[in-house]
């Protein structure tokens, strides 16, 4: 197999931590890398990186703490524009 360098910048304590859990398991962040890319492209690796903010609405939503638009705007104090 042929190999290619990868240079990328990552936060230090990020790497840090993933050397650490990678060891652990055996694995040098190398593989551990490769092994995440192969996942990846190979539709095994789904990445569901979301804003804190919208995954607390999400999660709010599934769990049925919503209120009606009406209620908002009544709660609000706010005329709905027609």
């Amino acid at each position: 197999m042929k190999k290619a360098k990868v240079i990328f910048n990552m936060d230090t304590t990020l790497k840090k931590k993933a050397m650490a859990k990678a060891r652990k398991e055996g694995l040098t962040l190398s593989v551990l890398l490769n092994r995440a890319t192969d996942a990846f492209v190979k539709n095994r690796l789904s990445l569901e990186i979301v804003d804190p903010d919208l995954a607390e609405g999400l999660d709010d939503i599934a769990h049925g703490r919503v209120v009606s638009q009406e209620e908002l705007f009544k709660e609000l104090r706010v005329r709905r524009l027609k």
